[in-house]
């Protein structure tokens, strides 16, 4: 087939949406078949002249163009079959983190106590320590642990330039990665950031987070709901191929939601590609799959 990724773009994550479409294409050539790469910062027009040599679109784009269903509004003009979902109003709602909170909240899906905040004085009321977090940033980008007001004022600036603002408890635990692949849950992963540290954008890809497969810190009955509440996510928003939720499993064996990935990351230490090898996958054997998946 002629597959043509979508990646690059403009958000926060570019260079990361680079490096999981140089994989997806090596995978997709080897599987024999034929690949385009074009990144989107070249503009949304030339897009739909383009596809029509194309069989199928795999968009490869992290961050909020892609993940908050941007792109996705934009191809469902195009007949063609798309890798993911194309829904893109699935994508917004699930991507932006102010209406998944509160969908978690309607849904009696734990996840910690938060509040929308416009000024320092919101989070010093709110309490410490806490998590600061804009509603359309990534995973690890736009993330702020706040420990005491000594943070809260060393932060301020860099906090308070950006919009939509929210304000969460910061919760202590084991912490878990759960995908979806085709609409089965795949075996969780435990993350355990080095030390003094946490799963940020520099510990993501600095090779010193360790990711065990099938989390064996936790009960095999904290595993099962993990998955079960991953499954319920990605349906609830129609995310088709993929998806990954991230959770904090409490000392009692509680899972609480932090968020979702509605196009994970496919670089070579990502953790979708991690927990499909867990699950008895190879990458290539994964966008393989993937691609006959696509709508």
């Amino acid at each position: 087939m002629k597959i043509l990724i979508l990646t690059g773009g403009n958000s926060s994550e570019r260079k990361i949406s680079f490096m999981s479409a140089k994989n997806v294409a090596k995978a997709l050539k080897e599987n024999g078949h034929k690949v385009k790469v074009y990144d989107l910062k070249n503009g949304y027009g030339p897009i739909k002249k383009i596809a029509k040599d194309f069989d199928v679109i795999f968009p490869v784009l992290h961050g909020e163009e892609g993940e908050g269903g941007l792109l996705h509004k934009f191809i469902s003009k195009i007949n063609i079959r798309v890798v993911g979902t194309n829904n893109y109003i699935g994508l917004k709602k699930a991507w932006y983190k102010i209406p998944f909170k509160k969908f978690c909240d309607k849904n009696k899906i734990l996840t910690s106590l938060w509040k929308p905040i416009k000024k320092p004085e919101d989070v010093i009321k709110f309490g410490f320590p806490c998590v600061v977090k804009t509603s359309s940033g990534g995973s690890s980008r736009e993330v702020f642990i706040l420990k005491s007001k000594k943070d809260l004022l060393k932060f301020k600036k860099e906090i308070f330039k950006h919009k939509d603002l929210f304000v969460e408890q910061y919760l202590t635990g084991i912490e878990v990665t759960a995908a979806v692949l085709n609409n089965r849950a795949l075996p969780i992963l435990e993350i355990v950031p080095p030390q003094k540290g946490w799963f940020d954008y520099k510990n993501k890809y600095s090779g010193e987070t360790k990711e065990i497969p099938n989390a064996p810190s936790l009960t095999g009955e904290s595993k099962k709901e993990v998955q079960k509440i991953a499954l319920k996510i990605h349906r609830f928003f129609d995310l088709g191929s993929y998806s990954r939720t991230d959770f904090i499993v409490d000392k009692k064996g509680k899972p609480y939601v932090l968020e979702i990935n509605t196009i994970p990351g496919m670089t070579e230490g990502s953790l979708v590609p991690k927990e499909a090898k867990a699950a008895g996958l190879t990458f290539n054997q994964m966008v393989e799959e993937l691609i006959k998946s696509a709508r």
